[in-house]
């Protein structure tokens, strides 16, 4: 493979610097930063774009950093960004977010500085409540080294919050590849799941509080609201992260549309209620989507208020176990929406434009797909009021964006 001295121009989405070779294709190279000069090994060659790694970093970022994570050396993949101080997570993030507003959403350069902000960040370390590891042959949990299947045991890990740390240390597995951990930051509780299929999987060395198994659950705290989320359901990956997207999500979408005033509340891959439990008052409808059957049982329990104080009203609230793409829509004031990394795509933009919602607040964790999905609603009849940032995922190139959009007259 040949090797060449390039620029990086830009960080992008995935988190790799961006560069162009002496032919003009552009190449991607991991572990770079926005300005530096590098010289990179050629280790994927196609006709118009290329991918290397960088053999000697020749004109250092004053962004640049030594990893505060030991693990780091010895290749652990978790968290890519740690060579960028984390003071350039943010910036960097946001102008992530910013060229694809610009490229995938088709927006202006005037647009797109009016319409981004900047939110809130989560601590740099300890601030992991949700944690998916993988099972060395040893039995000792680790994560994956970079671009590889190799595993690296990873105790302490960095942004693992102290109660799934203790964990960490002592827990031996057999017959599981990998085990999901979580604990709720306000109660204290915490819980184990074996990615076993056929249920041999065996976990040993945990405190007695620890539960096990697909049954087991923890509870959270979040915007003062008690919420049951069992093992095998989606949650935030942090105490933190809940937070802040709940104030994110309230902000964006406004007094107005959350005290039912427009009509029923839509809250569209909903998980365990997060946002429903948090935001409305019991007497609001809401209709709760959600293709989990265990975050359906979870939101039948954080929703209890809800169910109950709406069942003898003509607009009762209710959970729906459906994929959104086969959900019926129905006639609402306020949509929100928080899908998987892939987003959206056209067939569930057509079913929430179909609600004939005034206000939609997308929640994406993709900064391209959101995108995609902000000028798929554009098209829709919707318009962009504010896409806020958020940096829920530290030392990773992950991206949260909470976009408020207005249907237009």
């Amino acid at each position: 493979m040949s090797n060449e001295n390039v620029t990086i121009e830009r960080v992008v989405a995935g988190g790799d610097g961006m560069a162009r070779l002496a032919d003009g294709r552009v190449v991607f190279i991991g572990g770079t930063i926005t300005g530096e000069r590098v010289n990179v090994e050629i280790t994927t060659n196609k006709k118009d774009f290329a991918r290397g790694n960088v053999v000697e970093i020749l004109d250092a970022s004053p962004h640049r950093v030594a990893p505060p994570c030991k693990f780091v050396s010895a290749g652990c993949g978790g968290c890519s960004w740690q060579h960028l101080a984390v003071a350039q997570h943010m910036p960097t993030k946001v102008a992530i977010v910013q060229e694809a507003l610009r490229r995938t959403a088709k927006l202006s350069p005037d647009q797109v500085d009016e319409l981004v902000k900047t939110g809130g960040q989560v601590s740099s370390q300890a601030s992991r409540t949700t944690l998916r590891m993988a099972v060395l042959p040893s039995g000792k949990l680790g994560f994956r080294r970079a671009a590889s299947n190799d595993l690296v045991e990873t105790s302490p890990c960095l942004v693992a919050h102290d109660a799934l740390n203790e964990l960490i240390a002592s827990a031996k597995v057999k017959n599981a590849a990998e085990v999901t951990l979580r604990c709720g930051a306000s109660t204290s509780e915490r819980g184990v799941w074996l990615h076993d299929e056929h249920g041999r999987g065996q976990i040993t060395g945990l405190p007695s509080d620890v539960g096990v198994g697909v049954e087991a659950l923890v509870h959270e705290v979040v915007a003062g609201v008690r919420l049951r989320v069992m093992m095998t359901s989606f949650f935030q990956s942090s105490h933190e992260a809940a937070e802040l997207l709940v104030a994110a999500v309230r902000d964006a979408a406004g007094d107005r549309s959350l005290s039912g005033i427009d009509g029923r509340v839509i809250d569209a891959y909903g998980g365990v209620g997060l946002f429903a439990a948090t935001l409305l008052s019991a007497d609001v409808p809401v209709t709760v989507v959600e293709s989990s059957e265990s975050s359906c049982r979870d939101a039948v329990v954080n929703l209890t208020q809800h169910l109950v104080q709406t069942r003898d009203t003509s607009e009762p609230s209710e959970i729906v176990n459906s994929n959104v793409e086969q959900w019926k829509p129905v006639e609402a004031g306020l949509v929100i929406a928080d899908p998987a990394r892939t987003g959206l795509g056209p067939q569930a933009v057509s079913r929430l434009a179909a609600t004939n919602a005034k206000r939609i607040v997308l929640v994406s964790c993709d900064a391209v797909a959101g995108a995609r999905d902000l000028r798929l609603l554009i098209d829709a009849g919707y318009e962009l009021e504010q896409t806020t940032v958020l940096d829920l995922f530290p030392h990773t190139p992950h991206i949260e964006t909470v976009s408020a959009l207005q249907r237009r007259a």
